[in-house]
Protein backbone atom coordinates (compact mmCIF):
# COMPACT_ATOMS: atom_id res chain seq x y z
CA UNK A 1 0.00 0.00 0.00
CA UNK A 2 1.20 3.56 -0.62
CA UNK A 3 2.42 5.73 2.18
CA UNK A 4 -0.74 7.86 2.35
CA UNK A 5 -3.02 4.85 2.71
CA UNK A 6 -5.30 5.93 -0.17
CA UNK A 7 -5.55 2.89 -2.38
CA UNK A 8 -7.99 4.48 -4.84
CA UNK A 9 -8.86 7.99 -5.97
CA UNK A 10 -11.25 9.45 -8.54
CA UNK A 11 -10.61 12.71 -10.37
CA UNK A 12 -13.62 14.34 -12.05
CA UNK A 13 -12.27 16.22 -15.09
CA UNK A 14 -14.69 18.87 -16.38
CA UNK A 15 -15.09 22.59 -16.98
CA UNK A 16 -18.45 22.49 -15.22
CA UNK A 17 -17.46 23.42 -11.68
CA UNK A 18 -20.83 22.85 -10.02
CA UNK A 19 -21.25 19.44 -11.66
CA UNK A 20 -17.68 18.58 -10.68
CA UNK A 21 -18.25 19.49 -7.05
CA UNK A 22 -21.57 17.64 -6.78
CA UNK A 23 -20.24 14.46 -8.39
CA UNK A 24 -17.10 14.49 -6.22
CA UNK A 25 -19.26 15.03 -3.12
CA UNK A 26 -21.52 12.13 -4.08
CA UNK A 27 -18.57 9.76 -4.58
CA UNK A 28 -17.00 10.83 -1.30
CA UNK A 29 -20.25 10.14 0.55
CA UNK A 30 -20.25 6.67 -1.03
CA UNK A 31 -16.80 6.02 0.44
CA UNK A 32 -14.87 6.67 -2.77
CA UNK A 33 -12.24 9.44 -2.38
CA UNK A 34 -12.80 11.95 -5.18
CA UNK A 35 -11.63 15.40 -6.27
CA UNK A 36 -12.71 17.82 -8.98
CA UNK A 37 -10.20 19.24 -11.48
CA UNK A 38 -10.41 21.10 -14.80
CA UNK A 39 -7.46 19.36 -16.46
CA UNK A 40 -5.05 16.52 -15.81
CA UNK A 41 -2.32 19.15 -16.10
CA UNK A 42 -3.28 20.33 -12.61
CA UNK A 43 -1.89 17.12 -11.10
CA UNK A 44 1.72 16.57 -10.22
CA UNK A 45 3.49 13.24 -10.14
CA UNK A 46 3.32 13.12 -6.33
CA UNK A 47 -0.47 13.44 -6.34
CA UNK A 48 -0.79 10.52 -8.75
CA UNK A 49 1.63 8.26 -6.92
CA UNK A 50 -0.17 8.84 -3.60
CA UNK A 51 -2.70 6.18 -4.69
CA UNK A 52 -2.42 2.65 -6.01
CA UNK A 53 -5.18 3.26 -8.56
CA UNK A 54 -6.46 6.52 -10.04
CA UNK A 55 -9.62 6.79 -12.12
CA UNK A 56 -10.09 9.84 -14.32
CA UNK A 57 -13.74 10.51 -15.13
CA UNK A 58 -13.70 12.84 -18.12
CA UNK A 59 -16.71 14.96 -19.12
CA UNK A 60 -17.65 14.18 -22.73
CA UNK A 61 -19.42 17.54 -23.09
CA UNK A 62 -16.61 19.89 -22.07
CA UNK A 63 -13.29 18.07 -22.47
CA UNK A 64 -11.18 16.95 -25.42
CA UNK A 65 -11.09 13.21 -24.72
CA UNK A 66 -8.28 12.44 -27.18
CA UNK A 67 -6.10 15.19 -25.74
CA UNK A 68 -6.67 13.89 -22.23
CA UNK A 69 -5.78 10.35 -23.32
CA UNK A 70 -2.57 11.60 -24.96
CA UNK A 71 -1.50 13.32 -21.73
CA UNK A 72 -2.23 10.23 -19.64
CA UNK A 73 -0.37 7.99 -22.10
CA UNK A 74 2.72 10.15 -21.55
CA UNK A 75 2.43 9.86 -17.77
CA UNK A 76 1.33 6.25 -17.39
CA UNK A 77 4.54 4.35 -18.27
CA UNK A 78 6.62 6.37 -15.81
CA UNK A 79 4.67 5.62 -12.62
CA UNK A 80 3.59 2.46 -10.82
CA UNK A 81 0.11 3.83 -10.10
CA UNK A 82 -2.55 2.18 -12.25
CA UNK A 83 -4.31 4.87 -14.29
CA UNK A 84 -7.89 4.21 -15.42
CA UNK A 85 -10.11 6.31 -17.64
CA UNK A 86 -13.88 6.63 -17.95
CA UNK A 87 -16.04 9.04 -19.92
CA UNK A 88 -19.29 10.44 -18.52
CA UNK A 89 -22.09 12.65 -19.84
CA UNK A 90 -21.97 10.76 -23.16
CA UNK A 91 -24.94 11.66 -25.36
CA UNK A 92 -25.63 8.36 -27.13
CA UNK A 93 -24.78 4.65 -27.41
CA UNK A 94 -23.11 5.36 -30.76
CA UNK A 95 -20.79 7.96 -29.22
CA UNK A 96 -19.94 5.62 -26.37
CA UNK A 97 -19.30 2.76 -28.81
CA UNK A 98 -16.75 4.92 -30.61
CA UNK A 99 -15.07 5.92 -27.36
CA UNK A 100 -14.80 2.27 -26.26
CA UNK A 101 -12.13 1.67 -28.89
CA UNK A 102 -9.81 4.44 -27.68
CA UNK A 103 -6.66 3.66 -25.65
CA UNK A 104 -6.97 3.46 -21.86
CA UNK A 105 -10.78 3.58 -21.84
CA UNK A 106 -12.14 1.38 -19.04
CA UNK A 107 -15.76 2.47 -19.17
CA UNK A 108 -18.35 5.10 -19.89
CA UNK A 109 -21.63 6.51 -18.64
CA UNK A 110 -24.51 7.99 -20.60
CA UNK A 111 -26.07 11.30 -19.56
CA UNK A 112 -29.06 9.62 -17.95
CA UNK A 113 -27.04 7.08 -15.95
CA UNK A 114 -28.62 6.54 -12.48
CA UNK A 115 -26.43 7.28 -9.47
CA UNK A 116 -26.47 3.70 -8.22
CA UNK A 117 -25.17 2.43 -11.56
CA UNK A 118 -22.51 5.14 -11.64
CA UNK A 119 -21.04 4.13 -8.28
CA UNK A 120 -21.32 0.45 -9.22
CA UNK A 121 -19.44 1.20 -12.45
CA UNK A 122 -16.69 3.11 -10.64
CA UNK A 123 -16.16 0.26 -8.18
CA UNK A 124 -16.19 -2.31 -10.99
CA UNK A 125 -13.49 -0.46 -12.95
CA UNK A 126 -11.29 -0.37 -9.85
CA UNK A 127 -11.75 -4.15 -9.72
CA UNK A 128 -10.39 -4.48 -13.25
CA UNK A 129 -13.70 -4.74 -15.11
CA UNK A 130 -14.81 -2.83 -18.19
CA UNK A 131 -17.99 -0.84 -17.58
CA UNK A 132 -20.10 -0.19 -20.67
CA UNK A 133 -23.82 -0.61 -21.40
CA UNK A 134 -24.49 -4.16 -22.59
CA UNK A 135 -25.65 -2.96 -26.02
CA UNK A 136 -22.48 -0.90 -26.52
CA UNK A 137 -20.20 -3.73 -25.37
CA UNK A 138 -21.88 -6.26 -27.68
CA UNK A 139 -21.64 -3.92 -30.67
CA UNK A 140 -18.00 -3.20 -29.91
CA UNK A 141 -17.03 -6.87 -29.58
CA UNK A 142 -18.83 -7.79 -32.83
CA UNK A 143 -17.23 -4.89 -34.66
CA UNK A 144 -13.75 -5.87 -33.48
CA UNK A 145 -14.27 -9.49 -34.48
CA UNK A 146 -15.40 -8.45 -37.96
CA UNK A 147 -12.81 -5.72 -38.45
CA UNK A 148 -9.97 -6.94 -36.32
CA UNK A 149 -6.96 -4.69 -36.77
CA UNK A 150 -4.76 -6.61 -34.36
CA UNK A 151 -2.01 -8.77 -35.81
CA UNK A 152 -2.44 -12.51 -36.30
CA UNK A 153 -0.53 -14.90 -34.01
CA UNK A 154 1.83 -15.82 -36.85
CA UNK A 155 2.83 -12.15 -37.18
CA UNK A 156 3.62 -11.69 -33.49
CA UNK A 157 6.62 -12.79 -31.46
CA UNK A 158 5.86 -12.62 -27.76
CA UNK A 159 8.38 -13.59 -25.11
CA UNK A 160 7.47 -16.35 -22.65
CA UNK A 161 7.00 -13.72 -19.95
CA UNK A 162 4.72 -11.62 -22.17
CA UNK A 163 2.59 -14.70 -22.85
CA UNK A 164 2.32 -15.30 -19.10
CA UNK A 165 1.29 -11.70 -18.50
CA UNK A 166 -1.24 -11.75 -21.33
CA UNK A 167 -2.84 -15.00 -20.16
CA UNK A 168 -3.39 -13.57 -16.68
CA UNK A 169 -4.55 -10.22 -18.09
CA UNK A 170 -7.14 -12.11 -20.15
CA UNK A 171 -8.75 -13.36 -16.92
CA UNK A 172 -9.60 -9.75 -16.01
CA UNK A 173 -6.79 -9.41 -13.46
CA UNK A 174 -5.54 -5.96 -12.50
CA UNK A 175 -1.88 -5.00 -12.96
CA UNK A 176 -1.26 -5.37 -9.22
CA UNK A 177 -2.74 -8.89 -9.27
CA UNK A 178 -0.60 -9.88 -12.25
CA UNK A 179 2.45 -8.51 -10.43
CA UNK A 180 1.72 -10.57 -7.30
CA UNK A 181 1.05 -13.69 -9.35
CA UNK A 182 4.36 -13.44 -11.20
CA UNK A 183 6.34 -11.94 -8.30
CA UNK A 184 7.21 -8.84 -10.31
CA UNK A 185 6.79 -5.12 -9.65
CA UNK A 186 3.67 -3.32 -10.96
CA UNK A 187 5.93 -1.08 -13.02
CA UNK A 188 7.50 -4.12 -14.72
CA UNK A 189 4.03 -5.49 -15.48
CA UNK A 190 2.97 -2.16 -16.95
CA UNK A 191 6.03 -2.21 -19.21
CA UNK A 192 5.22 -5.76 -20.36
CA UNK A 193 1.64 -4.75 -21.13
CA UNK A 194 2.74 -1.76 -23.20
CA UNK A 195 5.11 -4.00 -25.15
CA UNK A 196 2.34 -6.57 -25.70
CA UNK A 197 -0.10 -3.91 -26.91
CA UNK A 198 2.50 -2.61 -29.37
CA UNK A 199 3.31 -6.08 -30.70
CA UNK A 200 -0.28 -7.19 -31.24
CA UNK A 201 -1.46 -3.71 -32.28
CA UNK A 202 -4.03 -3.45 -29.50
CA UNK A 203 -5.09 -0.05 -28.20
CA UNK A 204 -6.79 -1.21 -24.98
CA UNK A 205 -7.30 -4.17 -22.64
CA UNK A 206 -10.49 -5.32 -24.34
CA UNK A 207 -8.71 -5.74 -27.67
CA UNK A 208 -5.86 -7.54 -25.91
CA UNK A 209 -8.29 -9.90 -24.17
CA UNK A 210 -10.03 -10.64 -27.48
CA UNK A 211 -6.65 -11.31 -29.10
CA UNK A 212 -5.55 -13.62 -26.28
CA UNK A 213 -8.81 -15.61 -26.45
CA UNK A 214 -8.38 -16.14 -30.18
CA UNK A 215 -4.63 -16.72 -30.34
CA UNK A 216 -3.33 -18.22 -27.09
Amino acid sequence: MNASGNEKHVYIVSDQQLQNALLAEFLNKEGMPASAIRSVDELGRDQLTDSDQVLFMVDFNTMDVNQTISKLLEIDPDIETELLLAIFNVDSDDSLGHLAGLPMINGGFLQDCPQDLLIKGVRSMFEGELWLPRKVLQQYVVKNRNFNKTFARSEVTLTDREVEVLKILATGAKNSEIARNLNLSPHTIKTHIYNIFKKINASNRLQAVNWAQENL
